[in-house]
């Protein structure tokens, strides 16, 4: 239609119908709950074998309802991750319950005590040999 054509009689009608908003037509890849990992931003030199998502695991704790739709993420501690994220940035974290080991720090019979990757010394901990692949 030409700008031309546009009268004040149907003004309102064009307006619903060319440039109308659907409320809840937005698509969410992800749910408030889901546990998700953050990828990692590369430099312009970065080795390609490094991971690309955080070994941390986040949880949406709220969905944005914006163009596009964005994610408020928290920690493992509940604690709330500054910012907003794309779902591009987000994945879906299969197996969200498996944390990788960095070192094994000490031995004792059938224990260790391990260091866990992506996380700081204060949550080291000891675990049965046998759960340490």
């Amino acid at each position: 239609m030409k700008p031309v054509q546009v009268t004040h009689e149907n003004e309102r009608d064009i307006l619903n119908t060319k440039f109308a908003q659907k409320v809840g037509s937005v698509s969410q890849k992800f749910k408030i709950g889901d546990k998700v990992r953050v990828s990692k931003a590369k430099h312009l030199f970065e080795k390609s074998y490094t991971l690309n998502w955080s070994t941390e695991v986040f949880t949406v704790c709220r969905v944005a309802l914006t163009d596009p739709v964005t994610y408020h993420l928290q920690d493992y501690l509940d604690h709330p991750i500054s910012g907003y994220f794309y779902e591009e940035e987000l994945l879906l974290a299969k197996h969200a319950d498996v944390y990788l080991v960095e070192k094994i720090v000490k031995r004792q019979a059938n224990k260790v005590y391990v260091k866990w990757l992506g996380f700081d010394s204060t949550h080291n901990s000891w675990i049965d040999k046998n759960d340490a692949v």
